[in-house]
């Protein structure tokens, strides 16, 4: 079995944020208040489709609904997967904001969102990714009504042999993210935004992600952090540029060293 690469992007509103009483996310307050905004999003949605033109690959692009609705990038993005990420970047499960959504209003969101996807990008989704990474069982359950056949909201911890597996309903299959220490014991996962905040080098992903001799490593991001970091607010475009040579550096030294890059769909079905 083939290593293969799967890049993913979370597609949604900048820097979001869970907050106590709703289950649609804000935005960090940068002064104007904290209503949804898309401008990093938009921007960085454009930087990453550079970066995949210029390393000729495809990525899986898990969209926030409402985020194709309120940006231009729909058709942009349509040349790659684009999977389902939320309406408004709800909390699923609840554990962050208190509002538990019952099973209609689950539905209704589902629905909602795949109708934008459809809409914007011109087909439906086949994968989902749940926001904050914490999917809700009862919503995976029923996922596949709607034509949903993989899951990529849950991490497993990395080894030599990384392979899709059934999800909490046998109806999905399971495409995890990874995690795990690196060197120093230092908490790590498939998420880059560490290195997009300055926080670590390229090469601590590049050394965590070889660990993956056989099956698929899932690399993760957020469209918005290509262009704003949470710490900082929007980058110069000195900072866009050192970034976007960072994250060039992860993907071209994984596919250099025997990764083939491939979208989620692809690999999801190919590998069972």
């Amino acid at each position: 079995m083939s290593r293969r690469l799967c890049f993913t992007v979370d597609l949604d509103r900048d820097v979001n944020d869970p907050v106590i009483g709703s289950s649609a996310a804000i935005s960090l307050d940068r002064g104007d208040g904290n209503a949804p905004r898309f401008t990093s999003s938009e921007k960085g949605t454009g930087i990453i489709l550079d970066l995949l033109d210029d390393l000729g690959m495809k990525a899986t692009f898990f969209a926030e609904a409402r985020t194709l609705e309120r940006t231009h990038v729909g058709r942009t993005i349509s040349g790659h997967e684009v999977g389902m990420h939320g309406l408004d970047h709800e909390d699923f499960t609840g554990s962050r904001t208190e509002v538990y959504l019952g099973h209609g209003e689950m539905r209704r969101i589902v629905e909602k969102s795949i109708q934008i996807i459809r809409d914007e990008v011109g087909r439906s989704p086949v994968g989902f990714r749940s926001p904050y990474m914490d999917p809700n069982e009862e919503m995976l359950d029923f996922l596949y009504e709607y034509g949903i056949s993989y899951d990529s909201s849950r991490y497993t911890y990395v080894s030599d042999r990384i392979v899709p597996t059934p999800s909490g309903s046998i109806c999905l299959t399971e495409l995890p993210a990874l995690k795990g220490a690196d060197a120093a014991g230092k908490a790590i996962t498939s998420y880059l935004w560490p290195m997009h905040e300055g926080k670590r080098d390229p090469g601590d992903f590049i050394s965590f992600f070889d660990r993956v001799k056989e099956g698929v490593c899932v690399v993760a991001t957020h469209s918005w952090h290509m262009a704003e970091t949470r710490s900082g607010g929007p980058m110069s475009d000195e900072e866009i540029g050192r970034n976007y040579d960072r994250t060039r550096k992860v993907l071209a030294d994984l596919i250099d060293s025997g990764f083939e890059p491939v979208d989620a769909r692809t690999v999801a079905s190919r590998m069972l």
